[in-house]
Order: C-alpha cells, then sequence, then structure tokens
C-alpha cells in the first residue's frame, strides 16, 4: 500500500512540475493537453520543431513565421489551436487574430481555442486567465483580464481593434488558389486588411496548404526574395507590403537535405515515422497520385506547387554560363521587351530583356568543328512600370547595351513605347503575333532543347528558368515571352530551322571582323 501511495505521489509531483514548466515552455504545454485534441497523438520530430519556433515567436526572437507540412500532421492543432491559448495565458490582456478562407473554419479554432482555456488542466497551468461569461462566442471571445480573442473568414470585416497576434490558417481555399481573382483578393487584403491591424512590435504565423507558387506565402516570399537581387528591382517600391524576414517550416512527406538536417532524420525517409513509416507513405503516395495526379501531391505533401519538370520548357535544357568567366563575343545584340503600364502590386510586370548572339564551336560525329549560333542572356529587367517610368527604363537599357535591334510586342502598352522609340531614331521592330502564347513557346522549343540558350549564373537567370519551366501554368509569363521573342528571332532570322542546322567555321570566317562587345554583366 504503501508503494503505491508513493508511486501516485511521485506521479503528482511529476505532474505538478510539468505544470509548472508549462507556463513558459510551450512544447510542456503541448504535451499536456493534446490528448484533449487528439486521442491517438503520437509525438514527432516535427511537432518539436513547429512547438519551438512557436516559443521564438512569443519571446519575440521570431516575428514572422509560415509552416509548411502535410495533411494531419497536427499543424493547425499547435499553431492555430494551441498556441492561441498558451500566448493567451502568458499574456491574459492580448489580443488575438485568427483568420480562415471561411467564417466557419475560423469559429472552429476560435472554439476549440476556448474551450482549451476553459479546460481543467489549463486552469492549472494559467489560474489567472479566465473566461468572461458574457463574451464566449467561438468567434469572439474575451478574458476576465481584457484579453481578446476574434475569429474571421478572410472576406469578413475585422473588428477595428488591434491585434498582438495574427494566425493565418489556409485563408485561400483550393479554388481560391487557383482563381487569379482570388489570388489578386489575398494580395490586396494582406497588407491593406491584415497588416494594418498588428499592433507594433506584433507577431504574424501562417499555416498554408501550397496549392500555388502564386498564394500569399509564395508571393509574400518572393517580395522578400527580389529585396536582395542587386540591379533588377528599385529599394523604394512604394507598392511592397513591408519586408521583415520570414522564418519559414518547410517540411515534405520524403524529406530532401534541408528538412533532413532540421529533423535530424535521414534524406529520403518519411519526415513523420512515428505515424507514416516508409511503407505506408509510399502506398498513399501511389493512391494520391493515381486519385488526383502528381500536381496534388507534389503541392500538399511534398510542398512544392512547382514541379520540377513538368512544363513545356524543361529546366535541363537551358545552359549555363559560369558568371566568372568572360562573355562570349557577340556577334548581334537583341532586346526585347514585355510591357504592361502599372506600378499595383497585382499587375503584370514589364519585363526588358538583352540577349547575344554569338556562335558556340562544336564538334560533330565526323570530327568536324562548327559553329553553333546560340543565344546568350545578359541582362533582364522584370519591374511594375507606369508608362514614363518604362520610357526611361528603356532608353536606360538601350544605352547601356547599345542592341542591333529592338524588339517590342506591338499591343496596347508597347504601342506608346514603339512610336516614342523610333522618334528617338532607335533600331525598333515590331512583334506582332499571329498565334497564342503556347503555340509559340512550342515553336521555341527546338532551339532550346537543342542546348543553344544559355543564361549567367546569376538570380535574374533562375528566376527567368522557373518561370519557364512551370508555363503556361505560373502567376506570371512575361519573362517567357520576352525569351520567345528571341529565340523565334534568332530562328528566323540567323536561318537556323532545326536544331541540327549549322555552319561550318570556313563558311563564317567573315563574322569575325564584326564588333565585339564585352563586359555586359558588370552592373
Amino acid at each position: 500500500m504503501t508503494t503505491q501511495t508513493n508511486l501516485v505521489d511521485l506521479r503528482e509531483k511529476l505532474f505538478e512540475q510539468a505544470i509548472v514548466k508549462a507556463r513558459s515552455n510551450f512544447l510542456t504545454f503541448v504535451k499536456l493537453l493534446i490528448p484533449s485534441l487528439i486521442a491517438d497523438f503520437k509525438m514527432g520530430k516535427h511537432i518539436e520543431l513547429i512547438s519551438e519556433k512557436l516559443q521564438c515567436l512569443e519571446d519575440g526572437s521570431v516575428k514572422r513565421l509560415m509552416v509548411f507540412l502535410p495533411p494531419r500532421s497536427s499543424k493547425s492543432v499547435l499553431c492555430s489551436k494551441m498556441f492561441p491559448a498558451w500566448y493567451m495565458g502568458r499574456h491574459a490582456s492580448s489580443e488575438i487574430l485568427s483568420v480562415s478562407h471561411s467564417d466557419q473554419l475560423a469559429s472552429d479554432f476560435g472554439r476549440s481555442v476556448r474551450d482549451l482555456v476553459n479546460n481543467d488542466i489549463y486552469r492549472r497551468i494559467f489560474p489567472n486567465t479566465t473566461l468572461r461569461a458574457d463574451v464566449r462566442a467561438a468567434g469572439k471571445w474575451q478574458t476576465q483580464q481584457n484579453g481578446v480573442y476574434i475569429a474571421a473568414g478572410v472576406h469578413s470585416q475585422i473588428a477595428g481593434r488591434g491585434c498582438h497576434v495574427a494566425i493565418l490558417d489556409d485563408v485561400m481555399s483550393e479554388e481560391d488558389a487557383f482563381s487569379e481573382a482570388g489570388r489578386r483578393y489575398i494580395k490586396e487584403w494582406y497588407p491593406a486588411g491584415l497588416r494594418t491591424r498588428l499592433m507594433p512590435d506584433g507577431n504574424i504565423v501562417i499555416i498554408n496548404t501550397r496549392y500555388h507558387e502564386d498564394d500569399l506565402c509564395g508571393w509574400l516570399l518572393a517580395m522578400e526574395e527580389k529585396r536582395k537581387k542587386e540591379d533588377v528591382f528599385r529599394d523604394d517600391d512604394p507598392d511592397d507590403p513591408e519586408i521583415e524576414g520570414w522564418e519559414v517550416i518547410k517540411i515534405p512527406a520524403w524529406l530532401d537535405e534541408e528538412s533532413a538536417e532540421l529533423l535530424e532524420l535521414p534524406v529520403g525517409s518519411s519526415y513523420f515515422p512515428e505515424w507514416k513509416p516508409t511503407e505506408i507513405l509510399r502506398k498513399d503516395e501511389l493512391e494520391i497520385k493515381s486519385q488526383n495526379g502528381t500536381k496534388y501531391w507534389q503541392s500538399l505533401f511534398m510542398q512544392d506547387p512547382t514541379p520540377e519538370e513538368g512544363g513545356i520548357i524543361k529546366k535541363h535544357w537551358f545552359q549555363m554560363w559560369d558568371f566568372m568567366e568572360e562573355p562570349p563575343d557577340c556577334e548581334f545584340v537583341v532586346q526585347t521587351y514585355d510591357t504592361a503600364f502599372s506600378v499595383k502590386s497585382t499587375a503584370d510586370y514589364s519585363v526588358i530583356q538583352t540577349w547575344g548572339i554569338f556562335q558556340k564551336i562544336t564538334v560533330d560525329s565526323a570530327g568536324v568543328e562548327r559553329l553553333i549560333p546560340s543565344l546568350i542572356l545578359l541582362s533582364n529587367r522584370r519591374e511594375r512600370l507606369e508608362y514614363p517610368e518604362l520610357r526611361k527604363a528603356a532608353q536606360e537599357m538601350y544605352d547601356k547595351y547599345n542592341p542591333d535591334v529592338l524588339i517590342i510586342e506591338k499591343k496596347a502598352s508597347g504601342q506608346s513605347l514603339i512610336q516614342d522609340m523610333r522618334r528617338a531614331g532607335l533600331p525598333v521592330m515590331e512583334y506582332n503575333p499571329d498565334k497564342d502564347k503556347v503555340s509559340r513557346v512550342n515553336a521555341s522549343t527546338p532551339i532550346l532543347e537543342a542546348g543553344r540558350v544559355w543564361v549567367p549564373d546569376k538570380p535574374f537567370a533562375q528566376e527567368l528558368i522557373l518561370e519557364a519551366a512551370t508555363f503556361p501554368n505560373a502567376a506570371y509569363d512575361d519573362q517567357v515571352d520576352a525569351m520567345v521573342m528571341a529565340v523565334l528571332y534568332l530562328k528566323e532570322s540567323w536561318r537556323v530551322d532545326h536544331p541540327l542546322d549549322a555552319y561550318l567555321i570556313d563558311d563564317l570566317e567573315e563574322t569575325k571582323e564584326r564588333r565585339k562587345r564585352i563586359g555586359y554583366w558588370k552592373f
């Protein structure tokens, strides 16, 4: 009897120690209370990682957090249910805003958080955080300490009060993610509807199903990335939301090198072996791909809405030119323009690309040296511009690269530029395509597949490659349009009708006397 009593006392003592620790340690809080939300809960290393980052969000060492994991990984339980309850316990007078794509989903989260705060174990952990009896609806409840929790759908009117923590859990439905209008709405809502509600020094956590590469998270990360690129974007873009640096937890179902290192598990293994061992996860993959397609698996389970190879153009077709090496001597330089007149954050971009045409020496199967007319990307300027700024940018790029010809698509946004550049005496060629974009891209693929398009190992080139590899499903295709103009010009103006066509070196000796250009990449 004494032994049994001692065990009970020890268990109660350890439990009390855990209660005390849970007040300051989120993972301990999770271990104590998550069984009330998930009956068959299993601990995984990704849960420890998410808990660690949410702890950092509370202490201020992380201000912006994105969480991407496969379905049923407990990410919403941790971020949208347990974290706001724990945060409210530590900051009983705080204001928390939870937003989802529908009012119903948001209310479900709010109900779970409210019930946690009313849980007996929670009250032992945070005895001073108590609910008001008169304001306790699932979508809006308050604490006796004047803390407020509000849950709302993304299309709802958010109350005028601010928030210390904003939790965005699947603010885009699958339908909205694949709708251009849906993506445009969320990009306008985030800076105007969400960011303006955030208190100074407030925190944001986004839990997102990556249906589309240009969803909210993809857009925010792209905005952040563009700040890092030299000589491509202006530093004072007035339409950018404030960029503060996002901490990203990206865990695919099959671990890549980065995620394997984070979880301290083998590369290629299951992200959650305690619940999804290799054989079960492999079976799930086959079933999901057969029922929903590879893209569905890539997006929801691999956190990669952009398949590596899936479009008309393949990434490996692009030839990489070592940026540290001198660029080739180009016989002819072409500038291509895909234009749009707007600086709105949701508008299309204007793109100015500079391409050099050079002769690449190859040896055929008979051992004969041949010169292959090829293209190399010299610059790729991509911005949202009103017409006066576009006209100025066009003149700057012409002065910088001295191209032999400027190819500008003859459309509403390009007509004014064509007229102005011609008045300035510049060598403008109108581009008036008679086929749709997909047909034009298909017409350019023989040159690309033959390895005749070279790009420098620079960020602006990688941006083009990514867009090309996902055409026609990518959010934008302005860079692809500009590239295709150059490829078709090479094909039609340099007697290149098929990848096997080439010219003997002896036939082109006279080209060596043509003007040379060097230093294209000295930005």
